[in-house]
């Protein structure tokens, strides 16, 4: 399995729910999806976006599902980094 981190130095205000629903419901949609987390720090406003996927092959079909939705549907924020780490089950 392969986890993807992303990291969010700072999470904006205002972010659309229906758009952050919609990213959520379509990588969970896709085939490969494991399990997801999205955390924060609430003393920081810093945050996590924690998505393990089966294998590379299912990080890109999400990427693939992600790049469909609708320009008017996309959250808009990017985040300050990426990082994919070997996921071992305990």
């Amino acid at each position: 399995m392969i986890a993807r981190i992303a990291t969010f130095h700072t999470l904006p205000d205002g972010v659309d729910d229906d758009a952050l629903g919609l990213l959520r419901e379509t990588v969970k949609a896709t085939p490969g999806y494991v399990a997801g987390f999205p955390l924060r720090d609430p003393k920081t406003n810093k945050g996590l976006s924690v998505a393990v996927f089966e294998d590379k092959d299912a990080l890109g079909r999400v990427r693939d599902a992600l790049a469909r939705r609708p320009e008017d549907r996309k959250v808009g924020v990017e985040p300050d980094e990426v990082e994919f780490f070997e996921a071992i089950p305990f």
